[in-house]
């Protein structure tokens, strides 16, 4: 997909560029002119900059469109795409808040909503920015036509739209409205939390009796008196024109969408994958997507179903075929490793093992099942080790994996070691397990607290850090509990060349220790706190520069003196870092989202 930032997201065309350019014409020819054979220029390297390799997937809630090659999706971090021809494009709006609902009358006529009352417009081109005259979050939209469109969401707000304003309407009902649609201008149905469902005749918005207390996360019907509405605990309920009835779903997963085709049987979705057609009266259950959440659902009134979910995903369904449009990445990237100049890495939720390549990545993970991974180091390209959930531990080596699966089935969540035969890996419960070229064996950590990474300059000064401000120094022989003077949990260890060391946390925190030596210095803070968002990993050079990510997408360098702030640009939490032997600068971390620092 293509991304564009900010409410204006295309440029508009700037007149004075011609006359720059003959400046610039004349600038070129005065300097050809100055210099002659025995003087060339050489160029000036370009400045490193941040750049983005592997771009993120957010969660689409919402699908519209005018057809099967022509639609919209509303997304996470205000976030809407279009996809038209076969080709993606993005817009990311500037606050980021989440959008939850498009809706449109033509192509050139779109509307999205989301969190804090926040409503854009689509005029073809470009999006606006339209005051809904609300701050509450608006969760769905839909309209008659462009001069009669509703919207609503939390508290009972309710607003429409007459082609030119929203103007606010009295919903009657205080709980948060998730769906509205009806079957025409005088017969309109909004359902939210505790079973919440209102109807508007023409003439005013009046409460329904319900039949449930869970709450409905979508209406939608094929004529007035044929309406279905699906929410929490697998709950279905249907109208006949004179009351609600509840209906056996067979599930108890949250469904997010109902809808059906022309003369077809409903459908309904939700999470874990959940697919519910209707047939002969009874609902039947089938998981899709690798069991991976379901929210926005659209039909073209011809054919074809468009579901849209977890982490970019989108697919087309028609009674015969299914075809996935957008894979999207089923994983947040928790790990990133840089081999080689050439050989990029990066590891994180349901099985992700991505390998950067000529033409963007790939993955190349085991055949596993349930592994969230955690970590990821190693000796080069052809020999690395990943970690993970339930105890995982994956070589690869020459091409083919090798894995271990610890007794205890703990969590592991940092690796590091000095060489393929010498290797330490920590996580929960205090488990610290060493790797001697051959098998991994248990060591005695002293404590029962969850290791979050371990770092250190040699087989004899290994440091691990976790919960509750947990600091743990190696010597070769036993591990020993450090006092950090804090009760904040730890999440990053580096250990500089010669003797200092440092951790980072939650907060912002950051702690230095001059001395490596059991009882020695004790660990201080920088004089001036950088940010107060928690600080997830760190990497370093092996001329002492260190660098630490986390929340908001903050990258924080040291040079051995002080510490200052990588503006990325970018404000998904960051969980990874990598330095590469090229000098290269990698941070991974939410919805599939990696940078690189370079030049």
């Amino acid at each position: 997909m293509t991304m564009h930032s900010g409410k204006r997201p295309f440029r508009r065309p700037d007149h004075r560029s011609g006359l720059f350019a003959v400046l610039l014409l004349v600038m070129i020819m005065a300097l050809l002119t100055a210099c002659g054979d025995d003087d060339p220029v050489s160029p000036e390297p370009a400045a490193a900059e941040w750049t983005q390799v592997l771009a993120p997937e957010y969660t689409h809630r919402a699908v519209w469109g005018v057809s099967s090659s022509l639609f919209f999706v509303a997304s996470e971090k205000g976030t809407v795409s279009r996809f038209q021809d076969g080709e993606w494009t993005s817009w990311q709006f500037r606050y980021f808040e989440n959008m939850r609902d498009v809706w449109g009358a033509a192509p050139e006529q779109v509307m999205a909503v989301g969190e804090n009352g926040k409503c854009y417009r689509f005029d073809g081109t470009d999006w606006e920015s339209i005051y809904t005259g609300t701050n509450q979050d608006l969760m769905c939209i839909w309209g008659t036509n462009w001069e009669n469109i509703y919207a609503a969401g939390d508290g009972g707000t309710l607003i429409h739209f007459d082609g030119e304003n929203w103007s606010n309407i009295d919903s009657g009902v205080t709980s948060l409205l998730y769906s509205v649609w009806g079957s025409g201008p005088a017969d309109v149905f909004a359902v939210g939390r505790d079973g919440t469902i209102i109807h508007f005749d023409g003439n005013a918005w009046t409460p329904m009796t319900s039949v449930t207390t869970q709450a409905l996360d979508s209406v939608w019907g094929l004529t007035g008196d044929d309406v279905y509405a699906v929410g929490a605990l697998g709950t279905i309920l249907h109208y006949d024109g004179l009351a609600w009835a509840e209906q056996e779903s067979g599930i108890s997963d949250r469904l997010w969408s109902v809808r059906g085709l022309p003369g077809e049987d409903p459908v309904a979705l939700g999470a874990r994958g959940a697919f519910l057609t209707r047939r002969d009266g009874v609902w039947q259950y089938e998981q899709i997507a690798q069991g991976r959440d379901l929210y926005g659902l659209w039909d073209n009134g011809d054919s074809a179903l468009l579901l849209a979910g977890y982490n970019g995903l989108v697919m087309s369904m028609t009674s015969n075929s299914r075809q996935t449009l957008n894979q999207g990445r089923t994983h947040w990237l928790t790990g990133v490793w840089a081999a080689d100049c050439d050989h990029v890495y990066a590891v994180g939720k349901r099985g992700a093992i991505l390998q950067s390549s000529g033409n963007g990545w790939v993955d190349i993970a085991p055949n596993l099942e349930d592994v969230n991974y955690s970590a990821i180091w190693g000796v080069g390209p052809d020999d690395f080790f990943v970690i993970g959930s339930g105890g995982v531990i994956a070589r690869f080596q020459a091409g083919a994996w090798m894995i271990w699966r610890i007794n205890s089935l703990l969590n592991l969540e940092g690796i590091w070691g000095t060489s393929s035969d010498n290797i330490f890996a920590v996580g929960a419960g205090g488990t610290i397990l060493h790797f001697d070229g051959v098998s991994w064996e248990f060591m005695d950590s002293g404590t029962t607290r969850s290791l979050s990474a371990v770092h250190g300059r040699g087989s004899g000064d290994v440091y691990a850090v976790g919960l509750g401000g947990t600091i743990l120094h190696f010597d070769g022989i036993i591990w020993r509990q450090l006092d950090s003077g804090v009760q904040t949990s730890l999440n990053g260890v580096w250990s500089r060349p010669g003797s200092e060391t440092i951790v980072v946390g939650d907060g912002g925190l950051i702690l230095h220790r001059a001395s490596d030596q059991v009882g020695g210095a004790t660990w201080t803070a920088p004089p001036v706190k950088l940010t107060s968002f928690s600080l997830a990993a760190m990497s370093g050079n092996s001329e002492g520069e260190v660098y630490a990510v986390g929340y908001n997408g903050v990258v924080l360098r040291y040079d051995g003196g002080t510490w200052d702030i990588m503006p990325t640009e970018h404000f998904d939490p960051l969980n990874a870092i990598h330095v590469s032997p090229c000098g290269d600068i990698y941070a991974a971390g939410f919805w599939g989202l990696v940078l690189k620092y370079g030049n």
